[in-house]
């Protein structure tokens, strides 16, 4: 058979009938690439199929410990990430090429993840990594997409969560180096002078209402929605399991897990904030810096505004914080 191709080329048939089993491989990626599906030949090869799972499964729980390891890394030396993205996507790229060659060996099935972004998710409590697997056994060949959003802040850790689950707060360590050394203890960070310290270097009145001061170590995510309920609540109960169980919100101004990992308070992306609370009995004052860790760790006194005395526990009086206008509207507290 004598066949001839788009440009006036003659083919005989054995060339044709090569050039089939190539074209058809062609669309099988080119369909992965634009749809995300999972293209398998031939379809009864269980091993691909349990392969693909286990990849598909193993990439959050990879990418949480990457964060966990980063995130103390910076929690202990106080030195910011730079390009904090690229970094987490080279990182999760090694474990997974460690994990699965060792993989290949044990059962000679070939596969190749390929990380291929790390970035933002619209849910600031979560991260988006997009991979793609490529993977082949005997006849056997595998083409997947995938993106996945793995949530790194969780509202319901207990004692026995796995500790690569829990992934630190970065921003205060790097924000306070040089200012004095932090303390943590269970889930919070202690501030001793450092605070009050890095205060008082921008100019700061009153900076001493955060002697002592304290916030939470850990992302954990606000169960309470919408955020009005917070000062809404019967004798603000709801505002006080909230700072007593250090919860992060959701904020146009406080940064996200990256930016934090670089040593910014403030980014642009959809981000989080949480409160900062001062020391007991540093209350002699009506205002002071503002109570949450986006404005209390501003670069530069402008960013730092102050915020006016409020209780939230009518049984303790010395449960309060400071907070401006802004952040009374937003968490349902009278503006008095």
């Amino acid at each position: 058979m004598i066949t001839m191709d788009n440009k006036g080329y003659v083919m005989g048939g054995m060339a044709f009938l090569l050039i089939i089993p190539a074209l058809i491989l062609a669309n099988i990626l080119a369909s992965a690439v634009m749809t995300d599906e999972v293209h398998i030949i031939p379809f009864k090869s269980d091993k691909l199929h349990q392969l693909s799972g286990d990849v598909e499964s193993n990439i959050p729980l990879i990418t949480l410990q990457i964060l966990n390891e980063t995130s103390d890394t910076v929690s202990r030396t106080g030195e910011p990430v730079p390009n904090s993205k690229l970094l987490i996507k080279s990182r999760i790229q090694t474990k997974i090429d460690e994990t699965y060659r060792e993989y290949q060996r044990e059962t000679g099935i070939n596969v190749t993840c390929k990380i291929n972004s790390v970035d933002n998710s619209k849910d600031p409590y979560k991260v988006c990594v997009t991979s793609t697997l490529y993977a082949n056994y005997r006849e056997g060949y595998i083409a997947k997409n995938m993106s996945q959003e793995v949530q790194f802040a969780s509202s319901d850790f207990t004692d026995s969560s796995p500790d690569s689950y829990k992934i630190k707060d970065p921003l205060p360590f790097i924000i306070m180096k040089g200012y004095g050394s932090l303390k943590t203890e269970g889930d919070t960070i202690y501030y001793g002078a450092a605070l009050s310290n890095y205060l008082k270097s921008k100019g700061i009145n009153n900076s001493t209402a955060y002697n002592n001061a304290s916030s939470p170590l850990y992302f954990k995510r606000c169960p309470y929605d919408p955020y009005p309920s917070h000062g809404h609540s019967n004798s603000y109960l709801i505002l006080k399991n909230c700072i007593e169980n250090g919860y992060y919100h959701l904020s146009a101004a406080g940064s996200c897990i990256f930016c934090r990992l670089e040593g910014k308070p403030v980014c642009n992306h959809t981000g989080l904030e949480t409160f900062v609370v001062p020391g007991i009995s540093n209350f002699s004052c009506d205002y002071a810096p503002c109570s949450v860790d986006h404005v209390i760790f501003g670069a530069s006194p402008s960013e730092i505004y102050l915020g006016k005395l409020a209780g939230y526990d009518s049984n303790n009086p010395q449960c309060r914080i400071f907070l401006d206008k802004g952040h009374k509207d937003k968490y349902g507290l009278p503006n008095d």
